[in-house]
């Protein structure tokens, strides 16, 4: 249960889209509208509460690797993730 002085946050609701192959898309919207947290999903850097997130036809919780290889992603803000080699931020 939340602490009654904390107030739980949904960043990324009920989202589906799809992105042809080769295609370089972008996300636009105010701050805290879930941007970041969505292409973080989807490069697998973390992982959602509930739902799935496929990239072509792989679910990306099960083949993050695989996913990894075929996928750019290059955020506004700390363009090195962590947990990605340096073939991967590539």
């Amino acid at each position: 249960m939340l602490d009654s002085a904390k107030k739980h946050k949904v960043a990324v609701d009920n989202l589906s889209l799809a992105i042809e192959k080769g295609e370089v898309f972008g996300l636009l919207g105010v701050n805290g509208a879930g941007k970041t947290t969505t292409f973080k999903m989807l490069a697998g850097e973390i992982t959602s509460t509930s739902g799935d997130s496929y990239f072509t036809g792989m679910k990306i919780s099960e083949n993050l690797k695989r996913v990894r290889q075929n996928l750019g992603y290059c955020p506004q803000f700390d363009a090195l993730i962590e947990n990605l080699t340096v073939r991967e931020q590539l």
